[in-house]
């Protein structure tokens, strides 16, 4: 974790400041008119969680469980547990990190989310928590998954009944690219553009759910054919003839905690937020009752068309509830591979959120300085976009805009870092079966980023609230410390079950890797940070020489009435010898 500390810096002391480029960088958080507001914050959750999940996963679940009512469960506790999640993530993204400004500790949101967090809570050694978390975030912190099913989709639309492994993965990896150039060209076109996807996804979940409730209540939309009768919803039926095993419950409630992941999402960008100590709390917890609610009448909608044993059927043991929805509807193909088309279209939305907030993860990891070319990878640009508009600006007369801080800017090292991450994961996977390797990516990112990440984040607010007693909250969630003890304990039960071997063939993650492989990635992640963080210590000894990084953030509360915001921050790398860290500590400590 870097040395920080915080001030206020006048207009004529920023136009005398003289950067090292070789050692440091000043990084600008966006201007009040291109910073995230409420509906962006809602739209950045609602575009990453209604994607392959929601369409995909509740064939699987109730394939695994052999029951519509636990599917139903399912989507409802989900929600649950994850809005004890975000009332964790709350707590900690408005509470810290925490500076001296004007004589008064406060604290000024940064974006990062729980890289933040767990930095702050294992303080010593110097850079084991960012290693901890930066190395297997930037390998796993991606929706590599999701772009296969996204190539998926669009051959199934395309009317190819088994879609080729070739074709699938070149469709990935364009997805990505696309979704990589978007951003990389216009932030605020970026983030437009999610919007309208959030918008799209949340149509489509109604008409699933007008259409599900209408044929339940006697409407038929194929007067050829008799109206599809449905799963039954009387309890005694629901959960009739579940499937034993604990293990095969545990490992399809990965998909549901995939699905609702979310969450995350405003977090990563929280330093872009407008008003984020007024609007973000309302708006997360917003969403996220919003999904809940959609989640659940869209999986009660599936059953009202789609009748258990047509689901339980071997042959649709790979196909998605979505589409067998709308062809028990309207017994046609082209109903079916429009609704796949549109999926197509959802998981692409997927990967545009996601590669706008992993970006901005990674570059902040960077900011730490763990990786190498690490000032590089942390510099954000003047998008194109933003370049070309200022240009029009200065031609019609408009003196106003004056410096690239006042003009948008991209991470483009962070987006190719991301990238290069997500397609190396393709890469890894690319021998598998198409279908094999998004359940694998997906339960991988579940158990990691999900589970590990938020079994630790939980654990580590209850030791500083509670044990350590050193944590000053913004945000005082109901139910003290009830939220993060409930998201431990159950990501505690899930992180041990995942080893369990599902009894039920279709609950298992996939037809040729064991199921214990998942968790035993899974926790060796940890790992993973611990070696790169050994192999920076011997850089440090061969060198002599012992990294120092200081960001030091600049803050202002003028534009947002009252709040205190960061403005920019300087960035410093430096190596220093072992007799010149000294001196400086000495003298710092003589100042003092």
């Amino acid at each position: 974790m870097a040395t920080s500390t915080l001030g206020r810096f006048d207009e004529e002391d920023l136009a005398e400041l003289d950067l090292d480029q070789e050692r440091m960088r000043k990084e600008y958080a966006p201007s009040k008119q291109e910073k995230i507001r409420s509906f962006t914050v809602i739209c950045l959750i609602l575009n990453r969680s209604i994607g392959s999940g929601i369409f995909a996963t509740p064939a699987m679940i109730i394939q695994g469980t052999k029951s519509v009512g636990m599917n139903i469960v399912f989507w409802a506790a989900g929600g649950l547990l994850v809005m004890c999640g975000t009332l964790v993530w709350l707590e900690f993204g408005l509470s810290i990190p925490r500076e001296h400004v004007e004589g008064k500790e406060r604290a000024v949101p940064r974006s990062g989310g729980e890289k933040n967090y767990l930095e702050w809570i294992l303080r010593k050694p110097k850079f084991l928590s960012t290693c901890m978390y930066g190395i297997v975030f930037i390998i796993l912190g991606n929706l590599s998954g999701n772009a296969i099913a996204f190539g998926r989709y669009v051959l199934w639309a395309a009317g190819y009944e088994d879609p080729p492994r070739g074709p699938v993965i070149g469709l990935a990896i364009s997805a990505l690219t696309v979704s990589a150039l978007l951003h990389a060209l216009s932030r605020r076109g970026g983030i437009l553009v999610n919007n309208l996807f959030a918008i799209m996804k949340v149509c489509i979940l109604l008409t699933i759910i007008i259409l599900g409730f209408a044929v339940r209540g006697g409407q038929n939309f194929n007067k050829a054919e008799p109206r599809p009768t449905g799963s039954s919803l009387k309890p005694e039926d629901t959960f009739a003839n579940l499937a034993k095993g604990l293990a095969n419950y545990s490992s399809m409630f990965f998909y549901v905690l995939y699905t609702y992941s979310g969450f995350e999402q405003p977090f990563y960008v929280l330093s872009e937020v407008h008003q984020p100590r007024k609007i973000f709390a309302r708006a997360v917890i917003s969403a996220m009752a919003l999904l809940t609610v959609l989640f659940v009448l869209v999986n009660i909608a599936y059953v009202c068309v789609v009748p258990l044993e047509v689901l339980l059927k071997p042959e649709n043991a790979d196909v998605d509830i979505t589409s067998l929805f709308f062809e028990q509807i309207f017994d046609t193909d082209v109903a079916k591979h429009v609704i796949q088309g549109f999926v197509a279209f959802s998981i692409l939305g997927n990967l545009i959120v996601m590669t706008f907030t992993a970006a901005r993860v990674k570059q902040e990891i960077a900011k730490e300085g763990i990786l190498p070319k690490s000032l590089w990878l942390a510099t954000g640009k003047t998008t194109p976009t933003a370049k070309f508009l200022a240009r029009m600006t200065r031609k019609k007369g408009d003196v106003n805009i004056v410096g690239k801080e006042h003009l948008e800017q991209s991470p483009m090292a962070a987006l190719a870092l991301h990238w290069v991450s997500s397609v190396f994961l393709i890469a890894v996977t690319a021998k598998l079966k198409p279908g094999d390797a998004y359940n694998f990516l997906v339960s991988l990112y579940a158990y990691v980023i999900m589970a590990v990440m938020g079994f630790f984040t939980s654990l580590g607010l209850v030791y500083a609230k509670y044990i350590r007693k050193d944590f000053v909250t913004q945000y005082s969630p109901l139910g003290g410390a009830t939220a993060p003890i409930i998201y431990c304990i159950c990501n505690a039960f899930f992180l041990v079950t995942a080893f369990l071997t599902p009894s039920n063939p279709l609950a298992r993650t996939t037809t040729v890797i064991p199921n214990w492989v998942v968790p035993t990635i899974g926790l060796s992640s940890v790992l993973w940070g611990v070696v790169w963080w050994l192999g920076l210590q011997l850089v440090m000894k061969q060198r002599g020489q012992r990294l120092e990084v200081t960001r030091t953030p600049f803050c202002d509360k003028s534009d947002d009435k009252g709040e205190w915001v960061l403005k920019y921050e300087i960035i410093d790398h430096v190596w220093r010898a072992d007799s010149e860290i000294g001196s400086i500590r000495m003298r710092q400590m003589s100042d003092g």
